[in-house]
């Protein structure tokens, strides 16, 4: 980088700052000239509010700040589970589409051209209304193994506690880390591929002892740190105990996951059919099963392509957990913009809170799978 490129940056900075403040001066000017206070102390305020969801403890004596901290994670929570189904389905829907059935291609492509083309909304409101709405009340739910029930008010599912034992499954966590990451480094140093046979068998041997490795730590976890399942009861006034799926919850992830798969579908479908047609004879001609084909030869070389369009997917599917407001699943938008608005008339702070946060996570996830994207990237020698 020269000398004028580098002055040139700057100024750039300089000018963009400067506007920036300017903006700031000006609306701190106009709030003060209507008598809104501008200041942030509402955070530190008492809430006065309930939340239907919550992964840590809450009540309406908290403050607005870990209302927030609430609702944020519940966005946290409803794009993660979003983004694993959309992209298992989506997957599913790709390889399929590349079938050499003729029905099961069919099915995959009128899957996507009919859901890509209804607007996730609409998708949402259908699988809430619709469907959850009129499932059974509580007395009548639907049983699976006498431990999962499904009604109108939610999915109730067993869960794993841990009342003592924190050190231990941290501890635990490190060592299958560890273990891992040594069983890797022996497969990257081994000194000869292992041959494939057509059967599978010998296909990266040591791949088995970490998944071993892993359900070992797991089993260690649950035994040292004195695991409980708690199983869902039905009491006077419902289910209690275990994990409960709010009907919200479960219409959004339904909703986005399938609206989303049809993207994900396609591009894991053009990243497949990118590859030259020998990869796969080749491949065909050392009698590889079509599975071990797709998932040791074709997967990872078309994972260089599916990586930079899946990117915006993913950041599209974050957004969109926005619309969890429609329904009132207690996420940042539906808590923070419309009850903590209405409660403390700050929305000038609010919007500018709220709208930092969605462009910080859908920084760090930009960062993340471009920083993948480049970990598998070939390098060309020259």
């Amino acid at each position: 980088m020269t000398k004028r490129e580098i002055v040139y940056q700057v100024a750039l900075l300089f000018i963009i700052g400067a506007v920036v403040y300017l903006i700031a001066v000006a609306t701190q000017g106009n709030l003060a000239r209507l008598g809104v206070d501008s200041s942030i102390d509402f955070l530190w305020k008492r809430a006065g509010f309930e939340i239907a969801q919550t992964l840590i403890p809450y009540d309406a004596n908290s403050t607005i700040a870990r209302a927030f901290v609430v609702a944020l994670l519940n966005t946290l929570l409803l794009a993660t589970v979003s983004i694993i189904c959309a992209s298992i389905l989506g997957l599913i829907i790709g390889i399929a589409r590349l079938s050499g059935n003729w029905l099961v291609s069919r099915l995959a492509t009128a899957y996507i051209e009919i859901f890509r083309n209804i607007p996730s909304l609409l998708q949402i409101f259908f699988w809430y209304f619709v469907v959850l709405r009129t499932l059974p009340r509580s007395d009548e739910s639907i049983e699976l193994f006498n431990c999962i029930f499904l009604n109108n008010r939610g999915l109730f599912v067993p869960a794993v506690s841990f009342e003592q034992g924190w050190p231990w499954i941290v501890a635990a966590l490190l060592a299958a880390w560890a273990m891992v990451y040594f069983l890797r480094g022996q497969e990257r140093r081994a000194a000869a591929p292992t041959r494939v046979r057509p059967d599978g068998a010998g296909a990266n041997p040591l791949a088995s002892w970490n998944l071993l490795v892993l359900a070992g730590i797991a089993g260690a976890i649950v035994l040292l740190a004195g695991a409980q399942f708690e199983v869902p009861r039905e009491t006077r006034f419902g289910y209690r105990g275990g994990i409960v799926m709010m009907p919200e919850f479960l219409s959004l992830v339904v909703g986005l996951s399938m609206y989303n798969a049809t993207y994900i579908g396609e591009i894991v479908r053009s990243g497949f059919t990118s590859l030259p047609r020998g990869q796969t004879e080749a491949a065909d001609s050392l009698g590889l099963p079509r599975y071990l084909t797709i998932r040791l030869v074709l997967f990872p070389q078309a994972l260089r392509v599916i990586i930079p369009p899946l990117t915006t997917v993913y950041l599209n599917l974050f957004k969109s957990t926005s619309l969890a407001a429609a329904i009132a699943y207690p996420e940042v938008v539906s808590v923070f913009v419309g009850t903590v608005n209405n409660l403390v008339g700050q929305p000038v702070f609010i919007m500018a809170i709220t709208m930092a946060v969605y462009v910080f996570v859908s920084l760090c996830i930009a960062l993340f799978l471009n920083w993948y994207n480049r970990k598998i990237a070939l390098t060309v020698v020259t």
